[in-house]
């Protein structure tokens, strides 16, 4: 790396930590003043509320971690110009691009440190932190993360799996309904079981303390007891996800494996999926979002600081609009997942590319 570039590096870090701690402030300070007003519930207390916030800053952090690079970009661009070494630089005979190229290869690190922290910290953090917020702050009973209730499945082209409470972690399902339908979705045989669980050495779920019902004709019933069966229900509480949790707090590898079980049991994945591409398109975003706004600093010349905080703030939040519009269309399964998660950045890119273009940058 030259030393022009480490020089135009060095100049992007300190706006970045400036906008990153102000914002990430900004947005944690108010959520957790949002929290206080639990303070007079009689289970709210005010560790347990600075727990839970220090529990989600990681989440806000990668939340305000675009914002902030878009500043530092547009920042350093227009100190450059303003101190007359961006006129100097171009005299000198280097085009824009290559001075824009170290300060695109630190926001390369910041969003693949950004993934990193999205895919291994924040997932573990916000599930201790709404454990807190469920069991200390917004008390509600008998909460446990791990524990789903009134759960139904179609577990195979006729049967169907119902169970009043699942709890993977221990591969446990308790009061459950395995029922199975004729070609006119009339019901033709059903097992209920107080229990079934995980056997780790038949890799099968095993019914215990039953009935099998056999369903004769509208009126008539044969019923044989049982002490145990094994179910022809053989996917592995690993692989399956049944949680409620709200796509966007989970992991891509979680996103993955919660796709892959609704594949598998013919249910809509959609949502799912536009999550997990917008999640993989998210460096790409960031980066063209900071492209785009670099060429408005040049045009600022020696304008107010405070313009570079609004222009900032103007592109990233048109950013977000469209990017939080699409993903919505996605989710509700109007438009491909892959369209909605990677639309914003085609839409954008085109912009940059012409943009560029334009500007003979």
């Amino acid at each position: 790396m030259s030393r022009l570039s480490v020089y135009i590096s060095k100049k992007f870090w300190g706006p970045f930590f400036f906008a990153l701690g102000v914002f990430a402030t900004l947005v944690v300070l108010g959520d957790t003043f949002e929290k206080l007003k639990t303070l007079g519930n009689g289970h709210s207390t005010l560790s347990a509320i600075l727990t839970y916030s220090m529990l989600t800053f990681p989440s806000w952090l990668t939340t305000v971690m675009p914002v902030a690079c878009l500043l530092g970009a547009i920042s350093v661009v227009s100190e450059m110009v303003s101190n007359g070494e961006w006129t100097a630089c171009v005299a000198s005979g280097f085009a824009p691009r290559q001075l824009f190229k170290p300060v695109l290869t630190c926001i390369l690190l910041v969003s693949a440190f950004t993934m990193a922290v999205q895919e291994f910290v924040v997932p573990p953090f916000n599930i201790k932190a709404e454990t807190i917020y469920y069991t200390k702050i917004k008390y509600r009973e008998n909460f446990n993360l791990n524990v789903e209730g009134d759960v139904a499945m179609k577990i195979a082209q006729n049967q169907m799996l119902y169970a009043k409470v699942v709890d993977l972690s221990k591969g446990e399902m308790k009061d459950v309904s395995l029922d199975t339908y004729d070609d006119q979705w009339n019901i033709a045989s059903q097992i209920i079981a107080k229990r079934m669980v995980w056997n780790e050495t038949k890799q099968s779920w095993i019914l215990e303390d039953g009935t099998k019902r056999t369903f004769i004709d509208a009126v008539d019933t044969q019923d044989e007891p049982f002490t145990q069966e094994v179910s022809s229900f053989q996917i592995p509480p690993q692989d399956m996800s049944v949680s409620k949790t709200e796509n966007k707090l989970l992991s891509i590898r979680d996103l993955t494996k919660r796709i892959n079980f609704f594949q598998r049991m013919g249910l809509a994945y959609y949502s799912a999926e536009t999550e997990r591409q917008t999640k993989l398109a998210a460096p790409f975003a960031t980066l063209i979002m900071c492209l785009l706004g670099m060429p408005f600093a040049i045009s600022m010349r020696r304008k107010s600081k405070i313009l570079n905080i609004i222009a900032s703030m103007v592109i990233a939040f048109a950013f977000w609009w469209l990017i939080s519009m699409i993903t919505s269309i996605g989710e509700n399964g109007y438009i491909n997942p892959f369209l909605a998660g990677w639309g914003p950045v085609l839409i954008f890119g085109t912009v940059v590319f012409f943009e560029y273009k334009c500007l003979k940058l």
